[in-house]
């Protein structure tokens, strides 16, 4: 092998290494609660083009809180993102990079 392949190689290990943590991350958090505020929304289209089909688009939905000193972003779905409003004012509850609720 190659210079070049043992470059990508090490690339991929640690594409699958960053994916790993973040699962388990995402598995062993505990659900933390704070008091929040929704202060912006943001959906992005992006064209996902596959060999078996025609070119998609597909949309994705991100809604930032503000919890005391600290923003935090979330992904959410389209229904999620439409319920939320800008300064709404509530108790975030999530685990790890995942959104539970907020009430």
């Amino acid at each position: 092998m190659g210079l070049i392949n043992y470059v990508f190689v090490i690339i991929e290990l640690i594409i699958v290494v960053g994916i790993v943590a973040k699962i388990l991350h995402n598995c062993f958090s505990k659900e933390k609660r704070e008091e929040a505020v929704v202060v912006n929304k943001q959906s992005f289209d992006k064209t996902i083009y596959r060999k078996s089909q025609a070119p998609f688009v597909k949309k994705s939905y991100v809604i930032t809180f503000q919890c005391k000193n600290k923003k935090r972003n979330f992904d959410v779905s389209e229904f999620s993102y439409n319920n939320y409003i800008i300064n709404q004012k509530g108790t975030l509850i999530y685990k790890g990079s995942r959104l539970i609720d907020f009430i």
